[in-house]
Parts: C-alpha cells; sequence; structure tokens
C-alpha cells in the first residue's frame, strides 16, 4: 500500500502544485489536497484533513508554510495521531521526489521531502551548471 500525499496550504496552492506534478508525472492516485479558504477555522480544516488521510496507516502531509495555520492544523492532529508525518516549506521539486520515491515508510518519505525541498532551491548566480 502506498502512503497518501495531502498537500495542504493556503488558497489554491496546495492544487497548483499538485496540479504541476500531475503535468510532469501523469495522474497520481496517492495525491490530495487540503486548502484553507479566508473562512475555515483550524479545527474545519483538520477535520478535511483526517478524512482524506482515512485510515491509512502512515500519511506524509507536505504544508505550505512552517508556523502557518495549515502546518499548525496539522501538527495538532500528529499529535493525536503518530501516522503523520508533516514536512513544512512546499515546492515542486519536494512534491515530485515524494511520488518518484517508492517506499512504503512514512519516516523515509518524510526524509526524501526535506532533503528534496532543500535540494530543489538553487541560487542561479552560485550554480555550477
Amino acid at each position: 500500500m502506498s502512503v497518501p500525499i495531502i498537500l495542504a496550504g493556503h488558497g489554491r496552492l496546495p492544487s497548483g502544485v499538485g496540479e504541476a506534478a500531475e503535468m510532469i508525472l501523469g495522474p497520481q492516485s496517492r495525491l490530495k489536497v487540503c486548502e484553507l479558504s479566508p473562512r475555515d477555522s483550524p479545527e474545519e480544516f483538520g477535520a478535511r484533513l483526517l478524512a482524506l488521510a482515512h485510515d491509512a496507516e502512515g500519511v506524509l502531509v507536505l504544508a505550505d508554510l512552517h508556523g502557518g495555520s495549515p502546518f499548525n492544523a496539522v501538527r495538532a492532529l500528529a499529535a493525536a495521531h503518530p501516522r503523520f508525518q508533516l514536512v513544512s516549506g512546499l515546492n515542486l521539486p519536494m512534491l515530485l521526489e515524494v511520488l518518484l520515491h517508492t517506499t512504503d515508510d512514512v519516516t523515509e518519505l518524510a526524509g526524501v521531502a526535506r532533503a528534496a525541498g532543500r535540494d530543489g532551491v538553487v541560487d542561479v548566480l552560485e550554480s555550477t551548471w
């Protein structure tokens, strides 16, 4: 069983990053999106995210902004549900690497997300290529 990947963030950012990934890789059945609208309470957002996770043993949530409302809602969920792994700083290179990585270990997948997120940020003036 593959690990569900939930993109959590403000407005349409999660959908946009998800759509870009699917443009490159094709449809991704394990990819889910949870967007925070200005009308949402943290509890409503958390309930939608929990519903997206269903009964998966492990869930990786990629949040847009460390310390933002989506991140904080997921962090509260993760405290009550240890099956959630949370990585902030959602970006397209991070998501692509996670979707291409073949593991059912959610902790390992979170490590892939962290490394790919860092490595995907390159200062072109300092780049060797």
